[in-house]
């Protein structure tokens, strides 16, 4: 009997798709971490990349004139109008969130290169939880 050793599967490798699988898993929940959105002062925000961008915009217009208003669709569906200094503070918690996740993958990911298993699913910050102590 010939023996293929090509189909062999050396403990390394196993152990290398498992990371990959798990490097694979940190990515998801980060993403997912992102969108989940934000409560600021009772006002739902979203956090996806969409969102972000359009806050991103209006930030920089209030930057250019402090006394800019907008009139800001919630999630939910309703407008509120937001002045340009509750503008800048949205977009400094959105900027802090998405930050938040993207330190934290920086974690897992340097927990799982020292040969940690760590749990994707745990430690995202502001999942989508309120943040009654900031100013919209």
């Amino acid at each position: 009997m010939t023996v293929d050793l090509t189909q062999l599967v050396l403990p390394e490798a196993r152990a290398e798709k498992a990371r990959a699988a798990l490097r694979l898993a940190v990515k998801q929940a980060r993403d997912q971490a992102i969108g989940a959105g934000l409560v600021v002062e009772g006002l739902p925000v979203a956090t996806d990349d969409l969102s972000q961008g359009r806050l991103m915009g209006a930030a920089l217009a209030a930057v250019i004139d402090p006394g800019a208003e907008v009139q800001w669709k919630l999630p939910d569906g309703r407008f509120v109008t937001l002045s340009g200094p509750q503008i800048l503070t949205l977009a400094q918690k959105v900027r802090a969130h998405v930050q938040g996740c993207f330190d934290h993958e920086a974690a897992l990911l340097a927990a799982i290169a020292a040969g940690e298993t760590p749990d994707p699913a745990q430690g995202w910050p502001d999942r989508g939880q309120s943040d009654q102590a900031s100013s919209a």
